[in-house]
């Protein structure tokens, strides 16, 4: 035996079900007929088949075609089911054909179910009195979710708007996956992943939005003059006259964690400190190596979602040796300072980018909630 989970089904075939995902869902309407339901889920099933026994996880794919007719002014939904199509990934010959004559059974009357249990979640989410309504009437959902009896879970696909024209051709940009909860009397709430945060850095990275030259820190009005202590070695103060430049490059792809409620970014970076007035190639001083950790905080801004990013800490990878541990913690300070007083803020600038939300069930999503969700699929805000 593979595992012991509560929810089991012993078939004649020797199958038993022990687990499955939450399943995904799409409708398409086929006017003059019914619908089209694709039903996907994983399953971890189970045989005891004498000599070969297996517990092998599997991705099924159904498409269940039913014919349902009906007006606004029924008080049922008459509908069968004429026709299935199932998949099940990876093949397994042993499993494959009678969990195919399980899944049969079982799926048969499903795609009724789920018509009906649509108009119900629909019904309640906009607040109608009348649990029959023309599915047509609001047109096909994306892939979904039935959560409860009043809540659907939605998938939806972003596509990005740079607030920069030109920068990125919209041909190039990727589309972003979310989820949206659709719950009667809560607010709607829109769940990111670590994913679709890791592709906005990285569609941003792609522009070269995370690369800077800063070429304005030894003016008379820089906000960073004097706030360097001194010290007897080669201090950040002394070369300020010579430092009129940082170019900072990070090197990897932007690596987005979730923790503890929040999300963070990690830049691995590489900081020129240089002036022309040296004689080395490209006025190069010295080099740092830094992770500079940003906090990303999303919300929804007039139908859009958007992105805010705040410095949460730097960590040094590499210091000259020339320096003194002093020096060195003279240094990153600066540096944070610096980091924060303009490179944070133009990094931020660059990554404008606004993402407009769906009208979804004619939803108004300006007030929507963010969450944010980690690798695992768990709520993270």
């Amino acid at each position: 035996m593979c595992c012991s989970l509560p929810f089991s089904l012993l078939q004649p075939s020797r199958l038993r079900i022990v687990n499955n995902t939450l399943p995904k869902i799409s409708l398409r309407s086929l006017p003059g007929f019914g619908h089209q339901v694709d039903f996907k889920t994983q399953l971890l099933v189970e045989s005891s088949v004498p000599g070969q026994p297996l517990c092998q996880q599997v991705e099924v794919d159904a498409t269940i075609l039913v014919r349902d007719t009906w007006t606004p002014h029924q008080n049922a939904l008459n509908c069968e089911t004429v026709d299935m199509n199932t998949h099940v990934r990876p093949r397994v010959p042993v499993l494959e054909e009678p969990l195919k004559r399980l899944l049969s059974n079982t799926l048969k009357d499903l795609g009724c179910n789920i018509i009906n249990a649509k108009l119900k979640v629909l019904s309640s989410l906009l607040g109608s009195r009348n649990q029959v309504l023309p599915l047509g009437a609001l047109g096909d959902l994306p892939s979904f979710s039935i959560l409860s009896g009043d809540a659907i879970q939605v998938d939806l696909n972003l596509l990005s708007e740079n607030g920069r024209d030109g920068v990125m051709p919209p041909t190039q940009e990727l589309p972003l996956s979310a989820s949206l909860q659709l719950a009667t009397g809560r607010r709607p709430r829109l769940s990111l992943s670590q994913d679709t945060l890791s592709a906005l850095l990285e569609q941003g990275q792609g522009q070269g939005a995370l690369n800077l030259s800063i070429t304005s820190l030894a003016g008379s009005n820089s906000p960073l003059q004097g706030q360097v202590t001194q010290s007897s070695s080669l201090t950040v103060s002394a070369l300020f006259p010579f430092i009129p430049q940082l170019r900072v490059r990070v090197r990897d792809e932007p690596v987005v964690a979730v923790r503890d409620g929040r999300a963070t970014v990690t830049l691995r970076a590489t900081i020129d400190v240089a002036s022309p007035a040296l004689q080395t190639p490209q006025g190069l001083l010295f080099s740092v190596d830094e992770d500079i950790v940003l906090n990303i905080t999303p919300s929804v801004s007039d139908g859009k979602l958007q992105t805010s990013l705040a410095l949460d800490s730097i960590n040094p990878t590499r210091f000259p040796q020339s320096l003194d541990a002093a020096s060195a913690s003279s240094l990153a300070e600066w540096l944070k300072k610096v980091l924060t007083a303009v490179y944070v803020p133009s990094v931020q600038d660059a990554l404008r980018v606004s993402v407009p939300l769906p009208n979804v069930l004619n939803t108004n999503l300006r007030n929507a909630e963010v969450a944010i969700t980690d690798a695992l699929g768990n709520s993270a805000a």
